[in-house]
């Protein structure tokens, strides 16, 4: 996992990567710090843990002896926990998670856990029944949820310095989906919880949603094409009811300014049914026709008299479309800085 994970991110994996592998919910209740928490696993095992990534490092002795004290058993979470000090921690009767799967969870209250990084694990009779070690592998690919929270993370940069907790309730996805799309970003070195380092990052990040935007999110917006019902089109600008903008080159000419011809494929997302928004345009199904109508993830619509969607999803929408004049636009559209 990347050294460009917060504390809490790191706190999180770890802690949901064992309520994955012990089929037992641990909940996390508030400490003093990002780096520190306290969790409870079952009614009566609860640890004092602290995110301590000196413990994969030579220097872990020193830093352990700091950590002392009289509270709940003291858990040690780290990104990986080498052997040396894995032997020297259990020897020391101080507990350990990482990423990487391995663990020892020792409590007064009967609870003994031991898991060796993607084995099975060995637990007392008062754990859960006999787990599978838990998959801390980040994602291969942006999933559609990995997708959208990306997109929430472009638009409002200052997610990226929130816990985990609070980032997942700020765009409405579990912790899982957090840590997960948070993973893939960092192993494709995309990913920093420094709002500095974000927007250096973020050009690079706008390049790489969008490269995954079409085949990964698009199409499952159920995207469907029209014609008109009529054989000449209404006359241009055509007007949009409420719950509607546009995207792709419609919007890119609003958003840049431009007088021009009116688009040859027109982009529009909507919440309205389906039915009253073609019997509204005067639409009828068509696999060919020149206007095709989405579902939009983002909200709230665009409320301005321009009616378009956000820039990013105006810049993706143009990149994706078959007519070969739209990537000028998108260039144009990138130039100008609008995302």
């Amino acid at each position: 996992m990347s050294s460009l994970f917060s504390a809490s991110v790191l706190l999180e994996q770890v802690r949901l990567g064992l309520q994955q592998a012990l089929a037992t919910r641990i909940s996390a209740g508030p400490a003093a710090g990002a780096a520190q928490q306290t969790w409870q696993l079952g009614a009566s095992a609860c640890f004092s843990v602290v995110a301590l990534p000196l413990v994969a490092e030579t220097t872990w002795t020193g830093a352990l002896d700091r950590l002392t004290h009289s509270g709940p058993p003291l858990l040690v979470v780290a990104e990986r926990i080498s052997h040396q000090a894995r032997t020297h921690l259990r020897a020391r009767g101080i507990c350990y998670a990482d990423a990487a799967g391995n663990a020892w969870l020792r409590h007064a209250a009967g609870l003994l856990v031991a898991l060796r990084g993607h084995q099975q694990a060995i637990s007392s009779p008062a754990t859960a029944p006999t787990p599978t070690a838990p998959s801390t592998v980040p994602p291969t690919q942006l999933n559609v949820a990995g997708m959208r929270l990306v997109f929430h993370l472009l638009r409002t940069p200052a997610l990226v310095a929130c816990p985990v907790r609070e980032i997942a309730k700020t765009t409405r996805f579990s912790p899982s989906v957090v840590v997960r799309t948070l993973a893939y970003l960092a192993g494709h070195a995309l990913w920093s919880a420094d709002p500095a380092g974000w927007a250096a990052l973020r050009p690079a990040v706008v390049e790489h949603w969008v490269g995954h935007y079409a085949a990964t999110l698009r199409n499952r917006l159920n995207p469907q094409r029209y014609r008109w019902l009529t054989a000449a089109p209404p006359t241009w600008p055509y007007p949009l009811p409420a719950g509607c903008v546009w995207s792709g080159e419609a919007a890119a000419q609003r958003l840049l300014g431009i007088s021009a011809e009116p688009p040859s494929m027109l982009t529009i997302y909507s919440t309205l049914p389906r039915a009253q928004l073609a019997h509204y345009l005067q639409l009828v199904p068509c696999q060919r026709g020149p206007v095709e109508l989405l579902n939009p993830y983002f909200a709230p619509l665009a409320l301005d008299p321009e009616q378009c969607a956000p820039p990013l999803v105006v810049y993706a929408d143009l990149l994706a479309s078959p007519v070969p004049r739209t990537a000028a636009l998108a260039q144009q559209l990138r130039e100008a800085g609008h995302w």
